[in-house]
């Protein structure tokens, strides 16, 4: 089997061994094949991906010259010779890459997204819960998120929008069970995908003053307004004032139960 993992460092591997064979634009190529693989992309938006901003010719060879090196890259892997279950099928007027016992990190995440708002929807908590839990611990970091490249752009968008999404939907289902920790957890994890995401912040705030853990109040304060201002030119909301000054006042404190 073959393991490609694109959230975070790109990663392949064949029969549990590492694939570091592909370099520059070849594997800029091969990414972009895999991501749409079983449809055939035009060698006009290949051209596009490689060599973004320089005309597209018929006459070009630049791209078969790409997609031969490509080949030869994937028929071996670094350590054993084995062939890769990878095909890349020319066309009249583009490539397609076909590939058999493959795991994508990428298919692996939508899929359970899919199963978690399927279970959403049903009502069924519990199930959306591990499949959102899933999809989480999938996303090591953005796509491809060292690759400052233009196609990228979009499918890494949508993948870090579903991936907030099921943050946001654990972290409030675990407010409602009042798992202060996780609530903590997945927060710092929404905060290190999206600086402003005020709400979080909010959050903090307030299961911290339940806690009451000041010092922690006041330093996701004295944040939540640095990154809006400084970065954003805005100030917190309404909102996040009121938290704020509720919880300094230990106002969200809650009992201590004793005896």
């Amino acid at each position: 089997m073959m393991r490609v993992r694109f959230f975070g460092d790109f990663a392949m591997h064949a029969c549990d061994r590492p694939v570091d064979t592909l370099r520059g634009r070849t594997s800029s190529l091969f990414q972009f094949l895999l991501l749409n693989r079983g449809q055939t992309v035009r060698r006009e938006r290949l051209h596009e991906v490689l060599w973004p901003g320089r005309e597209w010719s018929s006459t070009d060879s630049s791209l078969k010259v790409a997609v031969h090196a490509l080949r030869r890259a994937l028929r071996t892997t670094a350590d054993d010779g084995a062939e890769l279950p990878v095909e890349i099928a020319g066309q009249d007027h583009g490539y397609a890459l076909h590939a058999d016992d493959l795991w994508v990190d990428v298919d692996e995440f939508e899929t359970c997204m899919s199963e978690g708002q399927v279970a959403e929807s049903a009502g069924d908590d519990d199930a959306a819960s591990r499949a959102y839990h899933r999809a989480v611990d999938l996303y090591r970091g953005d796509l491809l998120g060292a690759d400052l490249a233009d196609w990228i752009v979009p499918q890494r968008e949508y993948n870090r929008a579903l991936v907030l999404y099921a943050l946001g939907w654990l972290r409030a289902d675990a407010l409602r069970r009042g798992r202060h920790a996780e609530v903590i957890t997945l927060c710092r994890r929404v905060i290190g995908i999206d600086p402003y995401h005020e709400e979080m912040y909010q959050t903090l705030m307030l299961v911290h003053g339940r806690r009451g853990e000041l010092g922690q109040v006041r330093n996701w304060h004295r944040l939540c307004v640095s990154k809006l201002r400084d970065d954003l030119d805005v100030a917190p909301t309404a909102t996040t004032r009121r938290i704020y000054h509720r919880a300094v006042r230990g106002e969200l404190r809650e009992p201590v139960l004793t005896g």
